[in-house]
């Protein structure tokens, strides 16, 4: 309670003690506690999306390092078709899987493995009777674990498909 002035006194002499304002300092258990309270919750939505942007960081370099690998392998059947487009890796259905692993060019630890598969196939042409003169060539790259296992943890690994289409004019 703090000091009462002269004025102060002349009122309380006239009045109730209710027109009086009393006077606080510091905080209460209460208070406190409750301030802790939101502070926590703030730090919990802080570290929520720390882990986002972690799980959001390394979906995006399973996705690229799945990107370039698939485009690796369209890029060497594609060659392959300019040399030879009677190779058996250029066969009508499915080939595959094969293994491949991207590893850190500095200590040599593998960062991804991925099982590697296409599909050769023919390009539909919507002419009744037409045939278009070309194949088509889809590369799929799912990621995988220490095994053979498919690896797509939730938000961590996806499934990459990119397609190509390879005719005499790219020969």
């Amino acid at each position: 309670m703090g000091f009462l002035t002269a004025n102060t006194r002349h009122n309380l002499g006239r009045g109730s003690m209710a027109q009086v304002a009393k006077t606080e300092d510091g905080l209460t258990l209460v208070e406190t506690l409750i301030a802790l309270l939101i502070l926590s919750f703030g730090l919990l939505a802080a570290g929520q999306l720390m882990y986002a942007a972690l799980a959001s960081a390394s979906l995006a370099r399973s996705k690229s390092g799945a990107a370039i690998q698939a485009q690796n392998k369209l890029e060497y059947l594609a060659d392959l078709y300019r040399r030879n487009p009677a190779a058996s890796d250029l066969t009508a259905g499915s080939h595959g899987p094969q293994q491949e692993q991207v590893r850190n060019p500095i200590d040599g630890t593998t960062l991804n493995r991925f099982n590697v598969s296409w599909t050769v196939g023919t390009v539909p042409d919507p002419r009744v009777g037409k045939t278009i003169p070309a194949t088509k060539v889809t590369v799929t790259i799912t990621p995988i674990d220490a095994g053979i296992n498919p690896n797509l943890r939730v938000f961590l690994n996806k499934v990459v498909s990119v397609t190509g289409i390879f005719s005499a004019a790219t020969r």
